[in-house]
């Protein structure tokens, strides 16, 4: 009896052991599965935000790029307008100078011909009746000068009239002038300036960069072997990257586009 009871012990004490250490084994599994899951886990996040952090990189890259070319055509238009303007201001500079003094002339000849013409009539009786009282004084050897003060007077005011037709005249001339002058700054502007830069932005955004990346996508598509089809995979290019490389139908690009190129 006491040995049966010392085997059953034994027994029990074995058994114990066995599970202490199969919980201990389950620990380390678990452990183990834990640390892996874990692993697993860093290393998809680090892949997440090696992700993430490309496309930031690729977004500055390309904020870059796309500011760098809204900032040169700002300034290409500003730079142009400035030029032409600068010109025309400069042309127009002798006529403005010349429009404002025949300008102050034109005013100052209108009050003088207001004042004579509204003191004429009595200066006239005024000399008419000195003329009498030297006739009656028997100085007619003065009356000839006399006579001639209103004469002076009259040609004065006929001078200052003719002047200012010749002024008017001259503000047409000077219109006139002015016009060829703008007219013939802006065709040398236009075809001088503006339409060589606009040609080199045209071949800039049509030549180089469309037709650049058009090529570039086929020669990629060759180089990597991209260009199989099969039941598992289209080629890498298709006629919808090139499509997408502009903007579509209902967009200001396009319209603008139709407007230029009809």
């Amino acid at each position: 009896m006491t040995e049966q009871l010392d085997t059953n012990a034994d027994a029990s004490a074995v058994t114990e052991s066995i599970q202490e250490v199969l919980a201990d084994a389950d620990a380390t599994v678990t452990a183990s599965a834990d640390a892996v899951t874990d692993a697993e886990q860093a290393l998809a996040d680090a892949l997440v935000n090696a992700m993430i952090a490309d496309e930031a990189a690729e977004r500055a890259v390309t904020d870059a790029l796309t500011d760098d070319i809204t900032r040169l055509f700002d300034r290409t238009l500003e730079q142009l307008v400035a030029r032409r303007d600068a010109r025309y201001a400069d042309a127009i500079k002798e006529f403005e100078r010349e429009s404002e003094a025949l300008a102050k002339e034109y005013g100052e000849l209108e009050v003088g011909i207001k004042d004579i013409e509204a003191t004429l009539p009595a200066r006239t009786r005024l000399n008419q009746h000195d003329v009498d009282v030297l006739l009656v004084s028997g100085k007619r050897y003065a009356v000839r000068d006399k006579l001639a003060e209103i004469e002076v007077v009259k040609s004065e005011l006929v001078a200052m009239k003719e002047r200012l037709g010749v002024i008017q005249d001259r503000f047409l001339s000077i219109d006139q002038e002015k016009q060829d002058s703008t007219r013939n700054i802006f065709e040398l502007w236009y075809s001088k300036t503006v339409q060589p830069t606009v040609r080199a932005a045209e071949r800039g955004l049509l030549i180089t960069l469309l037709e650049g990346l058009s090529a570039d996508f086929s020669q990629f598509q060759a180089r990597t072997g991209t260009g199989m089809s099969d039941n598992k995979h289209h080629p890498l290019v298709n006629q919808g990257h090139f499509i997408g490389l502009t903007a579509d139908g209902r967009s200001p690009e396009f319209a603008a586009g139709h407007k230029w190129y009809g």
